[in-house]
């Protein structure tokens, strides 16, 4: 009986999107990251308020969805993600993850996404969907891997758009095609700048070709051999599934490294960034009741307050409790907390991140660094103290203290009084803020913003679907071709025949005199 209601129910809602005006769009959102949600939702809800009509499948969803957004929970992942109760030892120990260590890190990240995605009712839903339903557009975060995208064969592969809240992953070039040279584009999991040293471009070669021989020959077998099954039909070769018509990036030349990007390559660096709307009562009392200023203090949405121990807690409390001067907004995601809050410090579950940094009163932003929050930060010119736990974070904490932004501390070795310490520095020193202050003009002076960048895009693939002028041409070639090999190797055959050639000659001229001059002694004698 269930199971009719469940097919009743999936057909009128076919027949509601069928009958409304708009393109269909459906958007693949295999990422079990609240942070990549709120990156992607602006979008959604544009296309939605543009007359599109939305089909989401997802590990977050909206609880209150425009009209014309339809969400598909993948409910099942975050169970299997963090269902192991050795998740807190592990991603603590993420954070002393040297760049293979974190490679694999993030892939089995991945894998786990993946099986979590593909056993959930969710996917069994869209998986029932009928296979001629008509959708214009596949939106697809590639940030966890294509396990999910044989839905874009069900439905008759439409268009694909690629997108990454991640900034320009690694494995680009396999999606969209161009090149990103190990010479001076360094890899995630790494600190460097982009002028490196030969010790440093070394690692940073090492490194690349670890992350791509393990992608290609680890982590997409171990996802094909889930998504087979679960898609009960045949799958093509993942790879080729993932080629994109275009790519939308989480990107600005300001806070990434700058690379040659292929022209359908378009950076949307902090798309998610909104006028800022009015704090509630009780957080604008709290920060206006400071003398100085207030200090706003998140993690992020995947490391969990409790992953700090108790006593790594109440050396942020005992540090924070010597700035009596200064209020302290510490997002805490945990029902309670057992050490003493002194005064000067308000616990909350939630707390609205971007429009708390856009109060003037704001003077520093205690942060894991992950690349939506140094967006946020940047962007309203709030300097940073980072406490970067894995990924990318590590990266980004470096890149602004490289731009004089702030500073860092390494998560193992923090201490009250590093934290007092290195806060303290952030705090008086007035260079901090005004270096941010010059970032976020920097960040802010574009043509358009970047939400308006990436659904003006969008509509042009829906106008364009079968457009493909901008794509690079590196995805067909082989290794060979790519690299002109076969055309150094004819030139160095031409090059080493010609000299072969001279060689001959010069020894037959050579001979040639010789015996000519022979000839004349004996003719002298």
């Amino acid at each position: 009986m269930m199971l009719y209601f469940s097919r009743v129910s999936i057909y009128l809602l076919v027949l509601c999107l069928s009958s409304a005006h708009g393109d269909n769009v459906l958007v693949l959102m295999g990422v079990p990251s609240p942070s990549h949600f709120i990156w992607i939702r602006p979008v959604i809800n544009q296309l939605a308020a543009n007359g599109h009509n939305v089909t989401v499948l997802s590990v977050n969803v909206d609880r209150d969805p425009p009209k014309n957004v339809t969400y598909i929970h993948l409910e099942e992942t975050y169970n299997v993600l963090y269902g192991n109760t050795n998740v807190f030892n592990n991603i603590m120990e993420r954070s002393k993850d040297n760049p293979f260590q974190a490679v694999i890190s993030a892939y089995k990240f991945c894998t786990l996404a993946c099986r979590g995605c593909t056993t959930s009712k969710g996917f069994k839903l869209l998986l029932n969907y009928p296979d001629n339903f008509h959708f214009d557009l596949v939106i697809y975060d590639c940030s966890a891997g294509p396990c999910i995208l044989g839905f874009l064969q069900k439905f008759g592969y439409p268009p694909l758009i690629s997108v990454s809240a991640f900034g320009i992953p690694h494995y680009s070039t396999l999606i969209v095609g161009g090149y990103k040279p190990s010479s001076h584009v360094p890899h995630f999991s790494l600190t460097y700048d982009s002028r490196m040293s030969f010790i440093e471009r070394a690692t940073n070669f090492l490194v690349h070709n670890f992350d791509s021989f393990y992608r290609r020959w680890v982590f997409m077998p171990r996802i094909w051999s889930i998504a087979q099954p679960a898609f009960e039909i045949d799958l093509p070769d993942l790879e080729s599934l993932e080629r994109s018509q275009l790519m939308l990036v989480n990107s600005n030349p300001l806070l990434d490294h700058p690379e040659v990007l292929p022209q359908n390559v378009i950076p949307v660096g902090g798309l998610q960034i909104a006028e800022p709307k009015d704090l509630p009562q009780d957080i604008q009392k709290f920060i206006g009741a400071s003398t100085k200023g207030a200090v706003l203090f998140a993690m992020g949405t995947n490391f969990k307050s409790k992953m700090f121990t108790s006593e790594r807690q109440a050396m942020f409390i005992d540090a924070f409790a010597q700035f009596s001067e200064y209020s302290f907004l510490w997002k805490f995601d945990e029902d309670n907390i057992t050490i003493p809050i002194p005064p000067n410090v308000m616990i909350s579950k939630w707390l609205p991140q971007s429009d708390i940094l856009a109060h003037p009163q704001v003077k520093v932003f205690i942060s894991h660094c992950g690349l939506l929050g140094t967006y946020e930060t940047t962007y309203f010119g709030v300097p940073i103290v980072g406490i970067p736990v894995y990924i990318d974070q590590h990266k980004n904490a470096a890149t602004l203290v490289r731009n004089g932004g702030g500073l860092s501390l390494k998560l193992a070795d923090l201490t009250a009084e590093s934290i007092e310490k290195t806060l303290r520095e952030v705090l008086e020193n007035s260079t901090f803020r005004l270096n941010m202050q010059n970032m976020s003009k920097l960040l802010r002076d574009q043509p358009e913003k970047p939400l308006n960048r990436a659904i003006w895009w969008i509509e042009w693939v829906l106008r364009h679907p079968h457009e493909y002028h901008s794509q690079s041409p590196t995805l067909d070639l082989d290794v060979i071709s790519d690299s002109n090999a076969d055309v150094i190797i004819c030139f160095l055959c031409i090059l080493i025949t010609i000299l072969y050639i001279l060689l001959k000659l010069f020894k037959y001229l050579k001979t040639f005199k010789k015996s000519a001059v022979s000839e004349d002694n004996k003719k002298v004698k």
